[in-house]
């Protein structure tokens, strides 16, 4: 059986995951953003633990006892946008075929040579990955520590991220090699936190455009833009040139916003359409996600329409509470569960004339689903779990728009 390829690179790390903290409290507030890119924690964002250390004037380890009483973290996760979709798209993708075909899900990234590398490269050996290509980096492994309050936003729940270079600022260009380019689609995730990849972002997309493959890009707040140039447009590629050779775009509301530099999602959607991207997808929390397609390449043509969030997982989460795990990777699992279904597509065919909207309905539902799980990367006991725990969400979702919700 032939396996039709998709291959992701970007943003990899390892999650450290701190469930249950309270931004209200007086440590949290002190260690709050007074002005955009000072180095402060802010809910949603992601800050490096240097600019941390430098806004609060002592070391980043203090920092965090501060926060949090020195309290060993819940859990370590594999973490990173890239990661965390590509991971989930092995998982739905596990096992399935279409048209006579089957799927190989591939990772290419680094990891530094320490332990923390060797725990990132079990995680991903624990993961139904056709196969994994971690290149090696004389540093530390790049890591996150996600801290998390389920009660903010009125029991909402949002996390703050806290960065910690490493492999990550080592990940170059000529680390991906040609057999990376050889994929029916390949996804770059969150290379905002992979300088070299995302400045060389355009000549990437432009090669595997060349190969043949469709492109997806999934953003992640890029605070090396913040820092250097506050307040200023965020650049994808070099020269602010990349958007041609993308398909496919997905960014949350902020990332849209400061991309393209526009003040609404729908200013934004239509931006990145005049730009040259064949479709875009602006995900905004709680609020309907944002979409279109201008008519080009692999999809037809979607005028700006809206599509809410799944009911059934915020019902479920208000009379069962103790189900909720936090909103970390619910961005990556939409990215992971699109990039599965574009593959399904794909395979069956029918890649000339994509509806954005029948690809983003199941996203959305894997989006919600990432709620009742702390990290975005589900654990799973065989093979398959998380494809059969999702379908009941997909098929309550299918049934909220049916009846006009």
């Amino acid at each position: 059986m032939k396996a039709l390829n998709i291959h992701g690179t970007g943003c990899g790390l390892l999650d450290c995951i701190y469930a249950d903290e309270d931004f209200s409290s007086a440590a949290y507030q002190n260690a709050m953003s007074k002005t955009t890119g000072d180095g402060g924690l802010t809910p949603g964002q992601l800050v490096y633990s240097s600019g941390l250390e430098k806004f609060m004037g002592t070391n980043y380890d203090e920092v965090l006892s501060s926060l949090n009483g020195n309290r060993a973290p819940n859990t370590w996760n594999l973490g990173g946008p890239s990661a965390v979709s590509i991971a989930h798209a092995a998982q739905i993708l596990a096992g399935k075929n279409a048209d006579n075909k089957s799927f190989s899900v591939r990772y290419f990234g680094v990891r530094g040579n320490d332990v923390t590398g060797d725990v990132l490269e079990k995680k991903f050996s624990a993961l139904p990955f056709t196969n994994t290509t971690l290149i090696r980096k004389n540093c530390p492994t790049s890591r996150v520590d996600v801290l998390s309050d389920p009660g903010y936003d009125n029991g909402s729940g949002e996390r703050t991220f806290v960065y910690r270079k490493g492999a990550q600022d080592e990940f170059y260009p000529e680390d991906l090699t040609d057999d990376f380019f050889n994929a029916e689609l390949i996804a770059f995730g969150g290379t905002g936190l992979t300088p070299f990849i995302h400045d060389n972002l355009t000549e990437l997309l432009k090669k595997s455009r060349k190969n043949g493959a469709l492109t997806e890009v999934n953003l992640v707040f890029d605070f090396r833009s913040e820092v250097e140039n506050p307040g200023q447009k965020w650049k994808l590629g070099i020269k602010d040139d990349a958007y041609p050779y993308i398909d496919i775009l997905i960014a949350d509301q902020e990332e849209a916003l400061k991309t393209s530099g526009k003040a609404s999602a729908e200013e934004a959607a239509a931006w990145f359409m005049n730009q040259g991207c064949g479709a875009a997808v602006i995900t905004r929390g709680r609020q309907p996600v944002v979409l279109c397609a201008g008519g080009s390449g692999y999809f037809k043509k979607t005028d700006l329409l809206y599509l809410p969030v799944c009911e059934e997982v915020n019902s479920e989460l208000t009379i069962h509470p103790e189900r909720r795990g936090d909103t970390t990777g619910c961005g990556d699992n939409f990215s992971g569960q699109v990039i599965a279904e574009l593959a399904v597509t794909i395979a069956s065919g029918k890649q000339n004339d994509l509806d954005l909207r029948e690809i983003c309905i199941p996203a959305i539902a894997a989006g919600g689903f990432a709620c009742f799980i702390v990290g975005g990367t589900y654990h799973e006991k065989e093979i398959g779990e998380k494809r059969l725990l999702l379908e009941p969400y997909i098929k309550a979702y299918r049934e909220q728009l049916e009846n006009g919700g």
